[in-house]
């Protein structure tokens, strides 16, 4: 029997790369805020990079 699929797509709105959940839905209003402050002061290089580490859970939910 196949595996079920990993969601990986953020159904919480705070993930700041898009559809792809990077976990952040498990933050207080106060940690979202200082990882969104941080994650907006990395390089673009870093902020679109597929591990990039904001990334606090892996891949998704």
């Amino acid at each position: 029997m196949p595996e079920p699929k990993r969601r990986t797509e953020c159904r919480c709105g705070r993930s700041p790369v898009g559809k792809r959940c990077v976990g952040w839905h498990m933050l207080t209003e106060e940690q979202y805020q200082e990882a969104l402050s941080e994650y907006n002061k990395m390089p673009e290089k870093q902020q679109k990079g597929l591990y990039h580490a904001k990334a606090i859970d892996g891949l998704g939910e």
